[in-house]
C-alpha cells in the first residue's frame, strides 16, 4: 500500500464473537496551508495528493483569480513540508482580486457567516446563464465510471470524489479528497490548462450545498450532478445564477433543479 491518501493503523475490531487486535485502513488528513504571492489564503484539512491542483483550483473557486488569469500563469506551485504540515505556494504577476476570507483552519461552512440573505450570498458570484444539451443517461454512466477513480473511498469509506464529465459522456478528470470542497478544487485545478470547463458537468460523489454551487459558478461551469441531495440554498443559488443541478442521480431517475 503506497498511496499517501490512506494508511493502515492498529485497531481493536469487535464482532459478536468478541474483540481482537487487527488493522484498518484510514484516510490521511493533513494540515495544508495555501499561499499566493506570500499571502496566506487558507489552512485546510486535506488529503496530501494533488496539492498543486488544490491551490490552482482554490484560487479560481474562491474567486481570488479568474480562469483566464490562472491560465496565463507559467509558474508551478511549490510544495514544502515541516512539523506544522504541508505548504503549497505560488507566485505570479496577478494580484488577488479579493482579500482572504478567513484565518486559522478553514471551516467549509464559514463562507456564509455574517451575510444577510440569499442576495448577500450571491452578490459577488458570476451569472452563468447557460444550459448544456446532453443525454441525461450520461450522468449515471459518468458516476459509475468515476467509481473506478475512488480507490481511497473503496479502501477507507472516508473520501469524497469530484469529476468533470463532457457532454458526450467522457469522464475527463476525477479527484479524491477527504474533504468534498477540496475534491472540487482539485478537479478544477487539474483541468484548467487542458480543458474548456464551460462544456463540462461537475460530478459529485455526495451532496451539493450552496458553497459547491458558488465554486462551480466561479469556474464558469453551469451544470452539477450529485449522487446525493441538493440543499435548498444550493437550489436557490443555482436558479439565481442560471445554473442547473441534477441530484439523486440514478440509472432511471433524478431530481432536476434550475
Amino acid at each position: 500500500m503506497n498511496n499517501v491518501n490512506y494508511r493502515k493503523i492498529p485497531i481493536s475490531r469487535w464482532t459478536e464473537s468478541g474483540a481482537k487486535i487487527s488493522t484498518d485502513v484510514v484516510a490521511v488528513e493533513s494540515v495544508v496551508s495555501l499561499y499566493y504571492n506570500d499571502v496566506k489564503l487558507a489552512t485546510l484539512l486535506a488529503s496530501p495528493e494533488e496539492l498543486d491542483d488544490l491551490l490552482i483550483g482554490h484560487l479560481i473557486c474562491e474567486g481570488y483569480l479568474s480562469v483566464d488569469q490562472v491560465r496565463q500563469i507559467n509558474a508551478k506551485p511549490e510544495i514544502t513540508k515541516d512539523s506544522n504540515g504541508l505548504t503549497v505556494s505560488l507566485k505570479s504577476e496577478f494580484p488577488l482580486t479579493i482579500k482572504p476570507r478567513t484565518s486559522g483552519i478553514t471551516n467549509t461552512s464559514c463562507g456564509a457567516c455574517n451575510i444577510d440573505g440569499l442576495d448577500g450570498i450571491i452578490s459577488d458570484l458570476p451569472i452563468v446563464g447557460r444550459k448544456l444539451d446532453f443525454n441525461l443517461s450520461i450522468l449515471h454512466e459518468g458516476m459509475e465510471t468515476m467509481r473506478e477513480f475512488q480507490s481511497g473511498f473503496m479502501k477507507t469509506g472516508g473520501m469524497h470524489c469530484a469529476g468533470l464529465l463532457s457532454v458526450d459522456g467522457t469522464l475527463m478528470y476525477a479527484s479524491e479528497d477527504i474533504g468534498r470542497h477540496n475534491a472540487v478544487d482539485k478537479v478544477i485545478g487539474k483541468s484548467i490548462n487542458n480543458q474548456n470547463t464551460q462544456d463540462n458537468i461537475l460530478l459529485l460523489s455526495g451532496r451539493c450545498g450552496w458553497d459547491i454551487v458558488a465554486k462551480t459558478s466561479r469556474a464558469d461551469i453551469s451544470t452539477i450532478a450529485s449522487i446525493g441531495a441538493s440543499s435548498s440554498l444550493a437550489g436557490d443559488c443555482a436558479r439565481k445564477l442560471g445554473m442547473r443541478i441534477y441530484s439523486f442521480v440514478r440509472k432511471n431517475s433524478m431530481i432536476i433543479i434550475g
